[in-house]
């Protein structure tokens, strides 16, 4: 048996250090115990040393698992603080890079996750611009009330469709408060599941549809026509 008051004593240690303790936070123990045995018994068998010396040799792989957890951590705390840089930015110090007559193995490694972020930061702003820009669809159809707005959207089948709206009216036809809870729980699911639909009423067909904020390419309201690329 491995002695856990070493262990406790060990683990102890390393949280009293001020600049390991966030990090500390972020290394899943149980991992770290599973790469020490795996170290511990590597090195059993690499010296041909009989099994009952593998406890003896758990400590200091203990001590060579949690160095290297650490330096995975560090490695994936860059990264993600990469990924929140501007692409721009990210860009740019690639160009730097890439003008280099010589990168070396530091260069080489800091261009590979360079690249790597550039595409995640480009996916992230991407992102967080369609979602803003479905907010903007959002409020603009909720800000014609009682008026009739012009929406253009493209189907689930791909067909274009032109709906006309009346926003205010829709809540006319909803239970609202008077709803059953499941009626209200289902209505709240699908809204977190399906963000980029928004209830309206369909003046046309004086029924409550559902139209994709992500697929509008136009809305006509107040005299007004504003396009989008959906």
């Amino acid at each position: 048996m491995v002695d856990i008051g070493l262990l406790l004593t060990y683990f102890s240690s390393q949280d009293t250090q001020k600049q390991e303790n966030a990090m500390t936070m972020t290394i899943n123990r149980s991992k770290v115990f599973s790469l020490a045995w795996i170290l511990a018994r590597k090195q059993l068998w690499s010296n041909r040393l009989p099994a009952s010396e593998l406890r003896n040799l758990f400590p200091d792989a203990l001590r060579r698992a949690w160095a290297e957890m650490k330096r995975r951590a560090v490695i994936a705390a860059e990264r993600a603080a990469l990924v929140l840089r501007p692409s721009v930015n990210i860009a740019s110090e690639i160009e730097t890079l890439e003008n280099r007559s010589y990168l070396g193995h530091e260069g080489i490694t800091r261009l590979s996750a360079l690249r790597s972020a550039y595409h995640a930061s480009c996916a992230r702003e991407a992102e967080g611009k369609a979602k803003a820009e479905m907010e903007a669809k959002r409020r603009m159809i909720a800000a014609a009330k009682g008026q009739f707005v012009s929406v253009t959207f493209t189907k689930k089948d791909g067909s274009e469709r032109v709906m006309r709206v009346q926003p205010a009216k829709l809540k006319f036809h909803l239970k609202g408060k008077t709803a059953s809870e499941s009626a209200r729980k289902a209505a709240l699911t699908r809204a977190k599941r399906h963000p980029h639909l928004m209830p309206v009423w369909d003046a046309e067909a004086s029924e409550p549809r559902s139209v994709n904020l992500a697929t509008i390419s136009r809305i006509a309201v107040n005299g007004a026509v504003h396009h989008f690329s959906a």
